[in-house]
Order: structure tokens, then sequence, then C-alpha cells
């Protein structure tokens, strides 16, 4: 009875709220917003990979064939990749948010907010004077369009959806006739609201120059993404969004669109900051956890460390279903795709193996944390590599190729194992068992 009332109390109170939250829109936009410089972030770092791999034998090669100079490639690609980040975010959020609205019954076209965010995110920085006398330019510092400043840009992308989508609503656009053609029209409709947006964030600039800040960049910096970044950085913070993460998807809520939604700006800075840090030859890099630390690491065969359990399946387990559960997941879960597992076991809503899908991730999180802390394993270096990158392959090429990655997934993998081996066991048995009754 009590069980009965407690999956109650969460089918009727409790998943209605999460669901709400997963679908909130401005979540969704700078989810799939910062999404637009994800296949940049993977390419940038696959030049980096390839110029800066710890190997003698690779470096010595492609210097003899290429000349010692034959890395300098790597600062064009990274400058013009990695680099732009806030830029793209900055359009990417602000299309996404305003194309998630409606006027009329159609959805906005989201391409004007998105171009108006990127000219508000240039109004509201700060050009800066460089040289002195005749050789004096102006121009803006090239960390703006970085993840440094990725959390101003996303800020600055809600804001200017959000005033350009009211402006639409309001009818406060100039309309064309219909035979105009379509680019025609949209620049006319995104004349007025690109005005007001201008001179708003034109006041913003002019506001906070009489401020202890000088600037809004500042301020944001100040204000929003240090305590955030504390946050998000720690191992208290990383074990919140761990746990709420997994929780979530045990009652089949996709956890990890909303936990990503709210780290992921911090972790890809802090990639960045490690990126920058590993390039200049720091022996210690300022944060343990990163975007591939999470993505690539805890999520191990994807949420809830399955990889190791889909082991078990393919290789000990007695029950026809559970084994062909293992034979279905075995070859997605290298990928880190789980959802043949995860529905197929099943694991969402089972109240039995809820509890090692939401143990077993925060147990190769603490160990990969303090592992990394107490510099027994390496620091993931900042690169990129694609959520798909097969594990162990992933340890190796998010550490900067270094072995003691490697090592790291694999204990993380056996304590996985190991908090997945007795409760997958009975659950073996127990279909095993009814199996045989059955006569299967």
């Amino acid at each position: 009875m009590k069980g009965i009332l407690t999956n109650n109390f969460f089918e009727e109170k409790f998943m209605p709220i999460a669901a709400r939250i997963g679908n909130q829109r401005h979540l969704l936009a700078l989810r799939d917003g910062i999404m637009f410089s994800m296949p940049l972030l993977i390419i940038g770092s696959l030049f980096i990979i390839l110029a800066e791999l710890p190997i003698d034998a690779y470096q010595n090669f492609m210097a003899s064939v290429f000349g010692d100079n034959w890395n300098a490639f790597e600062g064009a690609a990274a400058n013009g990749t990695i680099g732009i980040i806030a830029l793209i975010s900055a359009f990417g959020v602000a299309y996404s948010l305003a194309s998630s609205y409606a006027v009329d019954g159609k959805n906005i076209d989201g391409i004007p907010a998105g171009v108006l965010s990127v000219a508000s995110y240039l109004i509201v920085n700060i050009v800066g004077t460089f040289g002195t006398g005749d050789d004096a330019v102006e121009a803006w510092r090239t960390d703006i369009f970085s993840s440094q400043y990725l959390f101003v840009a996303l800020v600055v992308a809600i804001v200017t959806a959000e005033i350009y989508r009211t402006l639409l609503q309001k009818k406060l656009v100039i309309t064309l006739p219909k035979t105009v053609p379509p680019t025609v029209a949209r620049s006319f409709t995104a004349l007025i609201p690109g005005i007001i947006i201008t001179v708003f964030f034109l006041l913003v600039r002019l506001g906070f120059a009489f401020t202890p800040w000088a600037d809004f960049a500042t301020f944001i910096q100040e204000i929003l993404k240090k305590p955030i970044s504390a946050a998000g950085s720690s191992y208290l913070g990383t074990l919140v969004a761990c746990l709420v993460e997994h929780f979530l998807w045990a009652f089949g809520i996709h956890g990890s669109s909303i936990m990503t939604s709210v780290m992921e700006p911090v972790w890809l800075v802090n990639a960045a900051e490690n990126l920058e840090a590993f390039k200049s030859g720091a022996t210690k890099l300022p944060h343990i956890v990163t975007y591939t630390f999470y993505e690539n690491g805890v999520w191990m065969g994807g949420s809830g460390a399955t990889l190791s359990v889909v082991v078990y399946m393919l290789i000990f387990a007695k029950s026809k279903l559970v084994k062909q559960v293992g034979r279905l997941s075995i070859v997605p879960g290298l990928f880190n795709i789980n959802e043949p597992v995860v529905f197929g076991l099943p694991i969402v809503l089972n109240p039995f193996l809820m509890i090692p899908y939401i143990i077993s991730p925060v147990v190769v999180m603490t160990i990969m944390y303090f592992g990394t802390a107490l510099g027994i394993f390496p620091y993931t270096t900042g690169v990129i590599i694609p959520w798909t990158t097969p594990y162990f392959i992933s340890g190796y090429l998010m550490t900067g190729g270094k072995i003691g990655g490697v090592i790291m997934e694999m204990v993380a993998f056996l304590a996985a194992f190991a908090v997945w081996f007795p409760f997958i066991r009975i659950w073996d048995k127990k279909n095993y068992n009814l199996e045989l009754a059955s006569g299967e």
C-alpha cells in the first residue's frame, strides 16, 4: 500500500511539475541554442588533438614530413571554431527562443532575433584601444567571442528574443503586402523591433558606465558567472546535478535535457579554461569538472552508467529476456546510447532497478572527481569530443592522450559494475525463474 501511494504521489504530483520544467521554453532555448556551436567545438577540438597529441613518435614523424612548424594550423582552427562560441550562442539561443513563440497561430521567424542578438552583444561589449599614437587601433578583444563571455551572450540572447517576440505580438512592426518577397518583408518586419532593441542595449551600455562595474559584461561576469561557475564546478554542485538528472530519468522524464540546459554553459566555460591552460603547458589545470568529464566520463554507456550492466547481461545472464536485452543494447551502449536497456529491462518506473541507476553514476562521478583532485587521474584537457565516442577511447582523448584517462574509466567501469551486480543478478534470477515456470 505504501509503495502504491508513493508511486501515485510521483505520478500525480511530482511528474507533471518536472515535465513542465523539462519543457520550459527558456531552458530548451539555452540547450538548443548552445548546440548550434557544438559542431564547431568538436571540429576545433579535433584539430587541437591532431596538433597536441603527446606521442613522441607521432610528433617526430609529422615534423619530419611537414617541418617543425607543421602544427601552426592549430591557432587559426581554434580561433575560428572554439573561439567564437559566445557569438554563435548569442545567435542560437535568441533564434531558438523567438522561434518557440507564435503570432496569429504561426511560429515566429527566429532569424531576425538571432541577428539582433549578435548586434546587441557587440553593442554591450566595450571596444578597446590597442597600441599608441598612429599605430593605435580600436577593436573588440578576442576573448569576448569565446566561452569566457558565454554567460553575457546568453543573457543578451534571452533579453533580445523576449523584446523581439513581445513587439511582434503587439503588432509593433511594419507590415508589407503579401506580394513583397519574403526576404524583403522579413527585413522590414525586424526594422522597428531592431531599432527598439538597439536603443535598449545602448541605454544599458550607457547606464552601466556610471556603475562600479563600468560595463554590462563585467557586471554579468561578477554577479552571475562567478557564483554559478563555483556551484557547477564543485563536487556538491555536480553531485546534485547528477542525482536530479538520474532521478528524473528513472521516472521517464528527460533529466539530461533539464540538467544540461543549466550546467552545460558552466562546463563548457570550464573546458575552455582548461584547454587554454593545457595549450600553455600548465602542469595543473583549473577545473576538474568539464563538459567531457561529465558527458564522456560519467555517462558511461549513457545515463545511469549502464554500459557495465549491459556487459553483465551479455556475458553472465541466464534469463532469455535479460540476455536478449543485453544483445540489443551492447552496440548502442558502446556509443553511449542506452534507450534499449533503459526501456527494455525496464529501468524506467522500476522501483528496484532505479536504485543502481541513480547510485552508479554518483559513484562513478565521485571516483573520477576525487581521483583527479588527489592526482591519481589526469585532468580533462577541455577538448570537446562527440558524446558518442566509445568509453575507454574517450578517456584517452579527453585527457590529452594520457593512459591515466583510460585507467580512470576502467576503475569507474568496475565500480559501476559492482553497484549494478547485486541488483541485475536478482532481476536476472527473477526473470529466469518466471521463464522456467512458464516453460519457456
